[in-house]
């Protein structure tokens, strides 16, 4: 059996090499040349009326959706030039998650994006917004969204340093009627009042979770009572 012979590959023209190589020049000078340029960033825009939302999105509410909270994730940080989150209008920024958030109440890109990159922000007041969304977005969606009112309450202790609102967040989650929320979220205004100073008030509600739940796990059970013993200063209550 012969093998067939492979002839030579075909020569590329010379004025191929000569076209690649003009269109790598003309792409390092354009490259080159567009990094000295500088374009200010304009700021956040307003957001749009629910109304026009279904003209923006051509109908596609989950094409707005994405797209705009895309540009949301982007935004400040093009042209070569990040910007600092103290240079955000965040009341702009409250809003267009708001509205985000009526279109796709179940979605969780737009409250991560406001919670975790927007809440890093240093300035407390800023924050405060992004804080009011969440507990805004929990209180309309609660067994999906419950789990922001309890960011809210880190964001609260952490960035804002008040106490007293991280309190009101906490006792509204402990409060919410979801019986498969984790223990937890009962606990979580103890730990707040724990840091205040307020060591008794946090000792009865760890034991009042403890006399009304006789189905805890051992683990749990035990967690508490060291907690109550060597956090708060008090022996726990035995059952």
């Amino acid at each position: 059996m012969k093998l067939r012979t492979l002839g030579k590959p075909p020569l590329v023209p010379r004025r191929y090499f000569v076209a690649l190589l003009a269109g790598l020049v003309a792409q390092f000078v354009f490259w080159a040349e567009a990094r000295r340029v500088h374009i200010p960033w304009g700021g956040v825009d307003l957001a749009p009326s629910e109304s026009l939302v279904n003209v923006i999105g051509l109908g596609d509410d989950q094409l707005f959706y994405r797209a705009a909270a895309l540009g949301l994730q982007n935004e400040g940080d093009w042209a070569g030039e990040l910007t600092p989150l103290t240079d955000y209008d965040y009341t702009r920024l409250a809003a267009w998650f708001t509205l985000l958030s009526r279109i796709d109440p179940h979605s969780q890109y737009a409250p991560t994006l406001a919670g975790y990159y927007y809440g890093q922000s240093r300035n407390p007041e800023q924050v405060r917004l992004i804080v009011e969304y969440l507990r805004r977005l929990a209180e309309d969606n609660p067994r999906r969204q419950w789990r922001w009112l309890a960011y809210g309450v880190y964001l609260a202790r952490h960035r804002i340093k008040d106490q007293s609102l991280a309190l009101d967040l906490a006792y509204h989650l402990a409060a919410l009627p979801i019986v498969d929320m984790p223990i937890w979220t009962r606990q979580l205004p103890a730990f707040v009042l724990a840091d205040t100073g307020d060591k008794e008030a946090a000792r009865d509600i760890l034991e009042a979770i403890i006399e009304s739940t006789p189905d805890l796990q051992k683990s749990e059970l035990n967690f508490m009572r060291n907690y109550i013993d060597s956090k708060l200063g008090f022996s726990a209550n035995s059952r």
